[in-house]
């Protein structure tokens, strides 16, 4: 102790803790060896090793979105190049309807095919495709077939078959049926009247049983085709064929209207019979009022009256 009562600075000092040295600057102390330096001219061969990789990824997806961006560019100008064209082609004068000729017909008259057809001359030829005229013409009921053809630059060509009237069938009103045994309009002032009429037929079991309808009409235009076939026109015309109930068929014929009961088919070796009866009775100057030929027991029978 001091005698001021301190402590005694001269005294003995306790014991110096251990302390990290940190060694002076210019010390000799082990270290790292410095990294090597890249020159310039590795750099720059790394830069473009990698810039190549990345246009070599790149290259492909490129590609595509160049034929892409190119059939684009394609498509776009031939769409805008076609409706040019189309606009020209529409309104160019040197691609009016200069000829149209038409062919094929025998009751229609020119005029009326082509308002059927719905053109005329002067009209843009692209203004009517082939298909759209050969579907007008055949709304009109008495054209059966059509064929048209467009040639350029300013021509079509029509070809048409008409429906031949075979009958007149009555059903509460009357209608024409065609030799192939369709109903194709209501009979109307103008058309023709010289037929045989077709009578004894349902309307509700013609217009509701298509098949009935289908043979029915058909077996009468072949009795029709037998008929002349076998030379019974013009002497012993058909004037009417009556329907029976049992769908059997009656025939009048000739100025005098004899009746001529056929039955069912098939009709060829009946008409052949008839021919013989009537060739006979003819030989002798005399017609008969009846002859029936519908004899089912004895289909060779035939059962005459003579007037």
């Amino acid at each position: 102790m001091s005698p001021r009562g301190g402590i005694d600075s001269t005294g003995p000092r306790p014991a110096a803790r251990n302390r990290r040295v940190v060694p002076k600057a210019g010390a000799n102390v082990a270290s790292a060896p410095p990294p090597p330096r890249t020159s310039m001219r590795d750099r720059v061969a790394k830069l473009r090793a990698r810039m190549a990789a990345a246009w070599e990824r790149a290259k492909k997806p490129l590609a595509m979105a160049g034929r892409v961006a190119l059939a684009l560019l394609l498509a776009l100008g031939s769409l805008a190049l076609a409706r040019v064209l189309d606009r020209w082609a529409r309104s160019a004068p040197e691609l009016a309807i200069r000829t149209i000729t038409v062919e094929g017909q025998a009751r229609l008259s020119e005029a009326e095919v082509l308002g059927a057809a719905s053109m005329e001359l002067g009209d843009n030829v692209f203004a009517h495709s082939e298909n759209d005229v050969r579907e007008a013409l055949l709304g009109h009921p008495w054209i059966a077939e059509a064929r048209v053809e467009r040639r350029l630059p300013g021509t079509f060509r029509i070809t048409i078959r008409e429906r031949v009237p075979a009958a007149i069938l009555e059903l509460e009103e009357p209608y024409l049926v065609s030799d192939e045994g369709a109903v194709f309009k209501t009979l109307e002032p103008g058309d023709p009247v010289d037929l045989p009429v077709i009578t004894g037929i349902d309307r509700g079991r013609f217009f509701a049983e298509r098949a009935f309808r289908t043979q029915i009409l058909t077996s009468i235009v072949g009795l029709f085709a037998e008929w002349r076939a076998l030379g019974m026109e013009p002497r012993e015309s058909i004037g009417e064929v009556h329907v029976e109930a049992d769908d059997a068929l009656t025939l009048f014929v000739g100025d005098d209207g004899t009746e001529v009961r056929l039955g069912r088919g098939p009709y060829r070796g009946k008409i052949e019979r008839l021919r013989r009866v009537l060739a006979e009775l003819s030989a002798r100057h005399t017609r008969p009022l009846y002859v029936y030929l519908d004899n089912l027991r004895r289909p060779d029978r035939v059962t005459v009256r003579v007037r």
